[in-house]
């Protein structure tokens, strides 16, 4: 009888043998956590460069296609004095731009698209995250990234290119659009440093507003960066 209930009792745990592979357990998960979200953090981000990649690919295609034509509305949106028009993706808000690329206009008689071309391919999905949205109220077209968040557009008139908004005296030679997301933070407006030439400011002080200003837009607006070169 007691050699049974010996045996009984080894093929149990004690609590404080609970206790410590509890404690194991969850170091594991401390440590392994951080790094799972940083991957999936990266992850994110290169799916929303690929989408400003693949926007900035379907307004080019679409000119080439159509004489120098944009995809937008023109009673939509007027453009700025330098011929550019600023556009974001959010659902109603894009001048008819998703609904061109994507060969999804209403108005048959006054088609943009009058190839009826797919130049912008997007996974559909049910809520504003990532993807092609369908507004269930209107109908209206909106292109979200990882975050929720939509993506900024601006289209170029000029055939000399877009000008760089954070560089206002750049132009990006032969670009006729420039996207950019938020970025994870969502703050989606870069930094704005005091410039080296400033009297009130100081050498250092100008320094570390020139840092600060290039992590914000590593931060916000790191795609068109890339896509823009």
């Amino acid at each position: 009888m007691d050699t049974s209930y010996i045996s009984h009792r080894s093929k149990g745990f004690t609590l404080i043998e609970l206790i410590v592979v509890i404690a194991i357990l969850a170091t594991l998960a401390s440590i392994a956590y951080p790094t799972y979200m940083s991957f999936m953090d990266d992850a994110k981000r290169t799916s929303s460069a690929k989408t400003c990649a693949d926007i900035v690919e379907a307004v080019t295609r679409f000119r080439q296609d159509n004489n120098g034509l944009l995809p937008y509305t023109v009673d939509a949106v007027k453009p700025d004095n330098n011929d550019q028009i600023f556009l974001t993706t959010a659902d109603g808000e894009d001048a008819d731009m998703l609904k061109i690329l994507t060969n999804r206009e209403d108005d048959e008689d006054n088609r943009v698209n009058s190839l009826k071309e797919y130049y912008l391919k997007s996974t559909e999905v049910e809520e504003p995250v990532d993807g092609l949205y369908t507004n269930p109220d209107n109908g209206e077209l909106g292109l979200y990234d990882p975050w929720g968040k939509p993506y900024y557009v601006v289209l170029c008139e000029e055939e000399s290119g877009c000008l760089d908004p954070f560089a206002k005296k750049k132009r990006l030679r032969n670009k006729p659009c420039i996207v950019y997301g938020l970025g994870p933070d969502g703050m989606g407006v870069a930094k704005r440093g005091k410039s080296s030439k400033t009297k009130s400011g100081s050498k250092e002080e100008a320094e570390i507003a020139a840092e600060e200003e290039a992590d914000a837009i590593l931060d916000n607006v790191y795609s068109w960066k890339k896509v823009s070169k």
